[in-house]
């Protein structure tokens, strides 16, 4: 089974913060749980959210915000809201509902983003009840729950998902998932637990009100919870995207062979949708991330909350650089790059692509290929073609830095912008793939080493440069370069090579360039001004 979506889990989600594993996961957990746990008009009345001290949430949770995702999620906001900001704030006040952090020892810390949350709540009789859930963040904003009140589950918001307790329940369970998946609602999927008498429905959508009361009004149903799905449900859990091979041998079966194309046909089928639709929703993620290059260009010094580094990307876009250095279009690209990480660093929406420490390259490359002679038809192509090879590196690896390093965040990055920079000017299926292997080969061992825990040093450099290793790739192979490694096995050794990394080098601010003396002094001075 693979819920891995182009939309989704590679140029996506969709979210605030710099980190997709330590934002972007935690506020669509936190959001997914308090779902469940206020199904039937319960009240929030306290939530403590424990990382263990050994994982990777415990010593930058602050720093990029973890603690404002989860409070957020746990208030039900929208990325949207105005006061998104504003809730951690109201809430450790206990303004609405009571949020604390704790950093204690976790039963199970099998992964560096491990996570439990205890919620308290008041139901509408005026009882009050404890759920206690227990997940992990997997990178790139991908994550799961596998514990609710100590029974096990496995929800990942790839789908709308309704619980149904009871010995009825799980005596008609089909009756049940028919009648829950009514007009044109999918139902994707019935998992019974006898052990537990409970029913897990998975659906396209969650059924009105009306139809949760029938539910609930069933001979033998004792309880009945729901949770919406986190971003676009997936429809279809085949095996889509493992390996290049299958990948090139759809988009040969296109007419043309288009790669472009293959990423179009393989994202309908996990959605369930339309090609038309589909294709629209990449149009639309693509016109977002430009969105989001256009806002870090006018953004003004004084909304600026990094707490080490100034805005340069207009600076960048605008310096008059001799003739012969780099040319005009990487230029763009650059600049774009760090205009959507300034966005990402001061907590604006941003793309995760495929995660917020990867954030810039990806729309700073469509923001230099649409700024020199490539339309938005042909950007959304490009888009489609660097979310296909993404998709390829997450089925085989990664993108959570706790994991790998830096080199499954913005190595990745760049082999996607590479693919789609060499789709963009006419490459084949191969040549993309060969464009991204170039990458590949470039980063392993590449450490995630954030200073002071912030996405800004060395995370906004490495995204300028990822844009230059993008377009740099793309032009070797179409000038006839061969790479010769195949892209899976250099995702493969991206990943062996990421695990064999000291803890110290994965995203934990305690090597590389935030162990440098001039790093240390920074941190210091921060902290004692702050």
């Amino acid at each position: 089974m693979q819920e891995i979506s182009l939309l989704n889990s590679v140029i996506g989600p969709v979210m605030r913060g710099p980190s997709s594993s330590h934002c972007a996961a935690p506020y669509m957990m936190a959001k997914l749980a308090r779902e469940l746990s206020c199904s039937n008009g319960e009240v929030l009345k306290n939530a403590v959210v424990r990382f263990d001290p050994r994982g990777s949430f415990a010593p930058v949770y602050q720093a990029q915000s973890s603690d404002e995702n989860f409070a957020a999620g746990l208030a039900g906001a929208q990325l949207t809201d105005a006061d998104y900001r504003d809730i951690l704030p109201r809430v450790m006040r206990g303004e609405g509902f009571q949020f604390a952090i704790e950093i204690c020892e976790l039963e199970n810390n099998n992964h560096p983003n491990r996570v439990d949350l205890e919620l308290i709540v008041q139901t509408a009789d005026g009882d009050v009840r404890t759920d206690l859930y227990a997940g992990a963040s997997v990178g790139g904003g991908m994550y799961y729950i596998d514990a609710m009140n100590g029974a096990p589950v496995f929800l990942t918001g790839k789908t709308a998902t309704v619980f149904v307790w009871g010995t009825g329940a799980v005596a008609d369970a089909q009756i049940i998932a028919e009648q829950l998946a009514t007009g044109t609602n999918k139902l994707l999927g019935t998992s019974i637990d006898p052990a537990h008498n409970r029913v897990e429905v998975s659906l396209q959508s969650l059924p009105d009100a009306a139809v949760i009361v029938g539910v609930r009004g069933r001979n033998g149903v004792s309880e009945i919870r729901f949770g919406d799905a986190s971003q676009y449900p997936v429809c279809a859990t085949d095996d889509l995207f493992s390996t290049s091979e299958a990948v090139i041998a759809v988009a040969d079966g296109q007419e043309g062979g288009s790669i472009a194309d293959a990423a179009l046909v393989l994202e309908a089928k996990r959605l369930g949708l339309s090609r038309d639709a589909t294709r629209a929703l990449f149009r639309e993620r693509c016109e977002l991330m430009l969105g989001v290059v256009a806002e870090g260009f006018d953004a003004k010094p004084e909304d600026n909350v990094m707490r080490f580094l100034t805005l340069r990307a207009r600076k960048v876009r605008d310096a008059n650089l001799p003739g012969g250095l780099g040319g005009p279009v990487l230029q763009d690209a650059m600049a774009g790059a760090l205009s959507a990480m300034e966005r990402d660093s001061n907590r604006g929406v941003v793309c995760a692509a495929p995660t917020a420490g990867s954030a810039g390259v990806v729309p700073g490359t469509l923001y230099g290929l649409i700024r020199h002679g490539i339309d938005i038809e042909g950007a959304t192509d490009a888009l489609q073609v660097m979310a296909l090879i993404g998709a390829v590196f997450a089925a085989r690896g990664t993108f959570a830095a706790e994991c790998g390093g830096c080199s499954v965040e913005t190595g990745a990055s760049a082999a996607m912008a590479a693919a789609g920079v060499a789709q963009a000017y006419g490459a084949d299926a191969k040549q993309c793939f060969d464009a991204a292997s170039m990458c590949l080969m470039n980063t392993l061992g590449l450490v995630c080493d954030p200073v002071g825990g912030d996405v800004e040093i060395p995370c906004h450099a490495r995204n300028a440069a990822g844009v230059s290793h993008a377009f740099s790739s793309a032009m070797a192979v179409l000038a006839g370069f061969d790479a010769v490694l195949q892209y899976d096995e250099l995702v493969d050794q991206t990943v062996k090579i990421g695990s064999m990394m000291h803890p110290d080098l994965r995203c934990t601010a305690r090597g590389g360039c935030a162990a440098t003396k001039t790093a240390l002094r920074m941190v210091e001075a921060v902290t004692q001004g702050a």
